[in-house]
């Protein structure tokens, strides 16, 4: 009964509140057709960022795709602990590693070998709207570990502008979620990873239309 509502929710709330009054725009949501696991990484400006990727799945993908996001953020209070597993069926990980605790890459390993996706935001954090931080290795460690997996590269663009991070003010604007197509690694070299996917990530750009964010590295 869960999974259903959940799917309901996106499709008939979330999904035409994103499209019709905020201004979000789903490319290439078809390369989940024909996909059972994968990751999907994606650049990260806006709490806007997370939600608006799962209400472009397809419904019947809510149920084994996994929001990663950070307990010393999202951790706080328990009601906001319960809106996370319920609506982003989140997997809250510390950013600070514990002694005699797993590690974040430890405790997404095991969701990926039980056959679970994930959503995940390379930078480990939101950036400035229009910046983008250095990528943090957990993702190539993971796609190492896991070449059987392909990872889902995702370009927002325009998200930063809508909800800036420590901003409360929602500004609708024209903004795009791109799906790029799911990509194999084919490397054990965890730099050669993270290069190639950030590399996946902004060649989803087009250049034929105005890019709404401008990145400085």
């Amino acid at each position: 009964m869960k999974n259903i509502l959940i799917r309901l929710f996106y499709k008939f709330l979330v999904r035409p509140w994103l499209t019709f009054i905020i201004g979000v725009n789903f490319n290439n949501q078809e390369i989940f057709e024909n996909l059972n696991q994968y990751i999907i990484v994606a650049n990260h400006n806006s709490h806007f960022d997370m939600v608006s990727i799962l209400a472009a799945l397809p419904g019947i993908k809510l149920k084994t795709t996994k929001a990663v996001a950070a307990s010393d953020y999202f951790g706080k209070s328990d009601w906001v602990v319960k809106a996370m597993h319920l609506f982003l069926n989140s997997i809250l990980i510390s950013r600070d590693r514990n002694e005699n605790e797993p590690s974040a890459i430890d405790i997404l390993d095991v969701h990926l070998k039980h056959g679970n996706s994930l959503v995940m935001f390379p930078e480990g954090s939101r950036g400035k709207p229009g910046l983008i931080t250095n990528f943090k290795k957990g993702i190539a460690i993971l796609l190492k570990n896991n070449p059987n997996i392909p990872f889902i590269p995702v370009y927002l663009d325009g998200f930063g502008r809508v909800l800036p991070k420590d901003s409360k003010v929602i500004l609708p604007l024209v903004c795009k979620v791109r799906f790029g197509k799911p990509v194999f690694i084919n490397s054990d070299d965890t730099n050669v990873i993270l290069s190639e996917v950030k590399a996946a990530i902004f060649d989803l750009q087009n250049n034929d239309e105005r890019d709404r964010n401008k990145f400085d590295f």
